[in-house]
């Protein structure tokens, strides 16, 4: 398979706070976001440019009036096999998005994610960076929390954020422990780069 040069994956951790890479970030030529990501109140600090949506297809993915030129969808496999034979019908309800407007990640490749990470239900943010690796030479990521420090996401109201550090969980239903280990790993053996280290090298 002919992978595509290079993508940048920006999380929607509220770490991407602390920096403005903003023009930084739309200079790469494929910027992709995650889920509910949102640019236009955050230019400075995420940028604006979007070529890829991955969209995790749950009931809090809000549908977009304006797609980027790619959607690529990730469904666990709990889910997958629960609603095979309607996953299309699903997506078209939650998302407003025709079967010709996404890729749906097939359920095999969603096992073999799963089983790099050991376990049965993988972030939207995780599963886009192991797609992202088997179609790109070079993978480099920013605002990815993994919900270990925070359990914010950067575009939450100050309520939103309070209680989710406070009251409310996000994040349980993955071992994001799990996940940020084994990204972290894939940077220290260079198969993923992080935008502040490259950043902070030159």
């Amino acid at each position: 398979m002919n992978k595509e040069e290079e993508i940048l994956i920006i999380g929607n951790g509220s770490s991407v706070l602390d920096t403005k890479y903003g023009d930084i970030i739309d200079s790469y030529q494929n910027v992709a976001r995650i889920n509910n990501y949102e640019t236009e109140t955050f230019k400075e600090n995420v940028g604006q440019k979007v070529n890829i949506w991955f969209n995790g297809a749950n009931k809090h993915v809000r549908p977009r009036k304006k797609l980027p030129e790619k959607v690529i969808v990730f469904v666990p496999s709990s889910v997958y096999v629960k609603y095979y034979d309607l996953m299309d019908a699903r997506i078209k309800e939650r998302q407003n998005l025709d079967k010709n407007q996404y890729y749906l990640v097939p359920l095999k490749k969603v096992y073999d994610y799963e089983e790099l990470i050991k376990s049965d239900r993988i972030t939207t943010g995780t599963s886009s960076i192991l797609w992202a690796m088997e179609n790109y030479k070079t993978v480099v990521i920013h605002g990815f929390d993994f919900f270990i420090d925070s359990k914010e996401h950067y575009y939450d109201s100050k309520i939103k954020k309070w209680l989710y550090n406070n009251i409310l969980t996000r994040g349980k239903k993955h071992n994001t422990q799990r996940e940020m280990d084994y990204i972290n790993e894939q940077i220290e053996l260079g198969k993923v780069k992080s935008l502040k280290n490259i950043i902070s090298d030159t």
